[in-house]
C-alpha cells in the first residue's frame, strides 16, 4: 500500500474539541471525519458546511475505516491522579473508561528504583500511556526513616534528595507528597523537597494532611508551596479530603491563592467515600476517632469482610492481621460532588489502584462516565465541551503535555468515541455490586494512533508509551 494511506479513518463522528478554550467556554463541535497516521491526527474533514476543514478535498484512502455512528469523538482522557504503577489490570480498567494517559506515583507512593521500574514498563506492552512521580513516603523509607510519625534527620533528608535526583534523571515526571500517610514530615522537610523538585522543573502533587475534618490549615500548607518554592502544585482529590462547609472554605481559599498568581491546580474524584489501606495512619484508632469518624460507618473494601460494615472488633482484627486490606469511609454527602466541580478547572481523577478482583472501590472503573452523566446529562452543571476540558485539556496543560488533550492536526492520536445516549457507569461498591464492572458507551479508544477498543471491546492492542520526563 502507498505511504499516503491513513492508518485509520474515523467517519460519521461528532467531533468535540475540548482544548484551547478558557473555563466555561466550549471548543469546536461539528460532524466530520478524522484521519490517523503514525500515531498522530493527520487530517480532519468537517462535514459540508460544518466548519473550516483542516485540509481540502475528499478524505484519502485508509487501511481501516471505522464508522463512529454519530458518536462523540474527542481527546482521550488524562487521569491526573492514578496509582496504576505498571499494573496492567488497573490500566485496563482506566482504558475501558476512555483514559489514554495515567499520571501515577501519587500520594507519596511510588517505586524507588526508577531505572528498573521504567525498564519493566518498556519490556511489557501496556494499555495506556503512563508517567510516574517520585513518592515522598517511599523515598523517606528508603532513606532510613521507616517511622511515619517521626521527622527525618538532616542526613536522611539529603538521602531523599539524592534518591529524588536519581528518579528525575531516569525520567520521573513529578514529586508527590502523601502527608496524611507521613504525619511526622515537618513543614521544613516538605518545603525543602518541594523546592528541590521545582528546581528540576517537576510538578508537585500533594495529598494534604488531615489533622481534623475539613482542616483548611493543611490545605494552606500545600498551597503555600507554590509561591514559596515556584513549584506547580496539584492539590489531590479535593472531595473526600473536604466536604460540606469545609469544602466551600477550601474552594474559597484555592480561589484566593489563584487570584494572587499561585500556580495551583486541583483534582477531584466523583465519590465522597475514600478508600485506603487498613494499616495506614489514616485509620490509626486515635487518629480516626479524633476526626470524629465512627467505626460503624466503616466498610471493608477487600478481604473476608468485603462489602460489610464493621464493628470495633472486626476493625481491630483487620488492622492487626490484614493491614494491607482496604477500608472505605464516607464523610460527605452527594451534593459535595457538585460543589467541588463548581471550582474552575478542577480536573477529573480516579485514584485508581489495584484491588483483588470483585473487591475495592468502584472509582477505578466508573469515574469518567459517572462524571459526564451526572455533571452534564443529569444536573447540567457543565456544558459538554467544558466537562471534556476537565477530562483532557486541563490536565494536559497542568502536566505540560502539549500534544495531548486536543483534537487537532498534529496532535497525538489519543482519542475516545463516546456513545452519548448509552454512556453510564456500572461499577458499584462491594456488597452492592461489582466494583470492576465496565461502563457502557465507550465505543472506541485509540492510544497513540492504535485502536485499543473497537465497538466497545478490547482489541488486544497494547500501545501505551512510557512518558518519561521530556518524552511527552
Amino acid at each position: 500500500m502507498s505511504d499516503n494511506f491513513l492508518d485509520y479513518l474515523v467517519t460519521n463522528a461528532r467531533i468535540v474539541e475540548p482544548a484551547g478554550t478558557e473555563a466555561g467556554e466550549s471548543g469546536a463541535d461539528y460532524y466530520g471525519s478524522l484521519g490517523i497516521k503514525d500515531g498522530k491526527i493527520a487530517v480532519i474533514y468537517p462535514a459540508s458546511g460544518a466548519g473550516t476543514a483542516n485540509v481540502s478535498g475528499a478524505p484519502p484512502n485508509a487501511r481501516r475505516v471505522i464508522d463512529a455512528e454519530g458518536g462523540i469523538l474527542t481527546a482521550g482522557f488524562i487521569d491526573v491522579h492514578a496509582h496504576s504503577d505498571n499494573d496492567i489490570p488497573c490500566a485496563e480498567k482506566l482504558l475501558a473508561m476512555g483514559v489514554t494517559t495515567a499520571f501515577s506515583g501519587n500520594c507519596g507512593l511510588s517505586p524507588v528504583d526508577f531505572k528498573s521500574f521504567f525498564e519493566e514498563f518498556d519490556r511489557t506492552a501496556y494499555p495506556v500511556n503512563q508517567a510516574e512521580q517520585a513518592g515522598h513516603t517511599e523515598l523517606r523509607k528508603a532513606a532510613g526513616q521507616g517511622d511515619v510519625y517521626a521527622p527525618v534527620t538532616k542526613s536522611q533528608l539529603e538521602k531523599i534528595k539524592a534518591l529524588a535526583a536519581e528518579a528525575f534523571d531516569e525520567g520521573a515526571s513529578g514529586f508527590s507528597f502523601g502527608l496524611e500517610y507521613a504525619p511526622g514530615a515537618g513543614g521544613e522537610e516538605v518545603l525543602e523537597l518541594a523546592k528541590f523538585a521545582a528546581e528540576r522543573g517537576r510538578v508537585v502533587s500533594v495529598h494534604t494532611r488531615l489533622n481534623k475534618v475539613n482542616d483548611t490549615d493543611s490545605l494552606k500548607e500545600a498551597l503555600d508551596l507554590s509561591p514559596r518554592t515556584g513549584a506547580r502544585v496539584i492539590i489531590s482529590h479535593l472531595v473526600y479530603m473536604f466536604v460540606g462547609d469545609g469544602l466551600k472554605r477550601a474552594i474559597d481559599l484555592i480561589g484566593r491563592y489563584r487570584a494572587q498568581g499561585a500556580d495551583v491546580w486541583v483534582d477531584s474524584g466523583m465519590y465522597t467515600a475514600f478508600a485506603s489501606f487498613a494499616g495506614s495512619p489514616v485509620f490509626d484508632e486515635p487518629v480516626f476517632a479524633g476526626k470524629g469518624f465512627s467505626v460503624e460507618k466503616l466498610r471493608a473494601a477487600t478481604g473476608k469482610y468485603a462489602g460489610e460494615y464493621l464493628d470495633l472488633e472486626k476493625y481491630r482484627e483487620i488492622r492487626g492481621e490484614f493491614p494491607r486490606d482496604s477500608f472505605i469511609y464516607d464523610p460527605g454527602k452527594p451534593e459535595d460532588i457538585l460543589t467541588a466541580y463548581s471550582l474552575s478547572d478542577v480536573m477529573v481523577s480516579t485514584d485508581c489502584i489495584r484491588y483483588p478482583a470483585g473487591q475495592g472501590h468502584p472509582q477505578g472503573a466508573a469515574t469518567y462516565p459517572f462524571f459526564l452523566r451526572l455533571l452534564v446529562k443529569e444536573k447540567k452543571r457543565l456544558s459538554l465541551g467544558e466537562a471534556l476540558r476537565r477530562c483532557s485539556a486541563v490536565p494536559a496543560r497542568a502536566l505540560g503535555y502539549a500534544g495531548k488533550g486536543r483534537v487537532a492536526v498534529g496532535a497525538d492520536a489519543d482519542l475516545v468515541v463516546l456513545d452519548w445516549e448509552h454512556l453510564r457507569e456500572n461499577a458499584e461498591f462491594p456488597g452492592l455490586g461489582d466494583p470492576d464492572a465496565k461502563p457502557d458507551g465507550i465505543r472506541h479508544v485509540f492510544v497513540n494512533g492504535a485502536a485499543a477498543i473497537e465497538n466497545g471491546k478490547r482489541t488486544g492492542v497494547l500501545s501505551g508509551k512510557n512518558l518519561r520526563r521530556g518524552n511527552a
